[in-house]
């Protein structure tokens, strides 16, 4: 018969039946160009379906298709070769159950785990610190801000209304300044699973980690002890989060997103790793946030030029920079395509509320020097491919993703 009606009689495909001939398992006749299969073979490849199901390697299947091969399966020296065979298969597959039964224990314990964390007793809730209110001021008139109705400890505020008298309006909700400036656009939604960090591409992660490392390098050449570090644009990629056990905790955070939902599952989170932080959440999707002129030491920027330019008009620092002290620095990862590539353009038409120059490094350099500060960028790597989802969804396979670590100072 040919391989076609073989293949069908062994419920296999064809590829199979050529695989096992190319490899020598089974050993058709030829007609011509043809292979011609008979009952020989037929048997041959249900012997060969009961080694795999015995856990037979190759190697170990052609031994025992060359002792059929070669005798007719009775002669007491190929009965004890072939039980040998098996013997040592059986006491090779115990070791392996051994194997397997520790593996088992050890997931066991590793999910019990990793159930104690998740089922673990919350923490005490933390709320806007007392000592950043000073930070808080209207974003039009630039004057402190007003509390009231404030539920209040010796070191949180957790409810409270915000006022000036210029007419600006927020509010602390659990802890969390929230403005009224929210995110009302259809092009973004809360990553509350943190799906972006997921199974971007195996180039995309190393050279992230790259940069992550770089960044810490740089972090580490200076004590920001006592100091105010900004991030922004969480929703995306949360340095800080990620990074805290390698960041002093003695320093004041401020973390800002236009998603109110996110900063509460980070603080929630943060909570449980780091209770008594002082991390001032604010909720804030505009240009101005509500934070006092020339207080920020450090502007932390993970991809967060690239987040905020889909749906800014312009580079985040060019909005923010009032907010930096004359010696702030500001330090960041940034992934660009060149000006002319499609997926740079594709990505423009994603993000229609954003920055027509956006994942540009030209123009993010151009950018900062608008507003004093000089960029200076280390090269990372190239990324050809990525996964489609989120942004990477614009990425056509081929052109190159370029990954920056930077760092900018007046």
């Amino acid at each position: 018969m040919k391989i076609g009606e073989f293949a069908r009689m062994c419920d296999v495909t064809k590829d199979t039946v050529r695989y096992y001939v190319n490899i020598g398992l089974l050993i058709p006749r030829m007609q011509g160009s043809q292979m011609s299969f008979v009952e020989r073979e037929y048997e041959d490849f249900h012997y060969i379906q009961k080694l795999k199901d015995m856990r037979f390697n190759i190697k170990e299947i052609r031994a025992f298709l060359c002792l059929r091969r070669m005798s007719n399966m009775i002669e007491p020296a190929t009965i004890d070769e072939c039980v040998e065979l098996l013997g040592a298969k059986k006491e090779s597959l115990s070791e392996e159950m051994k194997t397997i039964e520790n593996s088992i224990h050890l997931i066991e314990e590793e999910i019990e785990n990793f159930e104690k964390r998740k089922n673990a007793e919350k923490s005490d809730r933390t709320g806007v610190p007392i000592s950043t209110i000073p930070l808080l001021v209207c974003p039009h008139c630039r004057q402190h801000l007003n509390i009231e109705n404030a539920v209040i400890n010796f070191k949180y505020i957790y409810e409270g209304d915000l006022s000036c008298s210029c007419g600006y309006h927020a509010r602390i909700e659990d802890g969390i300044v929230k403005t009224e400036n929210i995110y009302e656009g259809t092009h973004d939604w809360p990553d509350l699973h943190r799906k972006l960090y997921r199974e971007i591409g195996e180039k995309w992660e190393i050279y992230t980690q790259k940069c992550t490392d770089m960044l810490i390098e740089q972090l580490d050449a200076q004590d920001w002890g006592g100091r105010v570090i900004l991030e922004a644009n969480i929703n995306g990629f949360f340095f800080t989060y990620n990074y805290l056990h390698q960041m002093p905790k003695n320093c004041i955070y401020i973390i800002i997103d236009k998603y109110q939902e996110v900063l509460a599952a980070y603080k929630e989170l943060f909570e449980q790793l780091y209770p008594g932080l002082d991390i001032l959440y604010i909720a804030d999707a505009s240009e101005k946030p509500p934070i006092q002129d020339g207080c920020v030491d450090l502007f932390l920027s993970f991809f967060g030029e690239n987040e905020y330019s889909f749906y800014h008009k312009q580079t985040q620092l060019e909005d923010i920079h009032h907010l930096l002290k004359p010696d702030g620095t500001v330090l960041g990862v940034f992934q660009g395509f060149a000006p002319e590539a499609k997926s740079r353009r594709l990505l423009i038409e994603r993000y229609p509320e954003g920055n027509k120059k956006l994942a540009d490094i030209e123009a993010l350099r151009e950018g900062y020097k608008n507003c004093g500060y000089k960029l200076s960028e280390t090269e990372i790597g190239k990324v050809i491919k990525t996964e489609d989802h989120h942004m990477y969804i614009c990425h056509l396979d081929g052109e190159p993703l370029t990954m920056y670590c930077y760092e900018a100072k007046r």
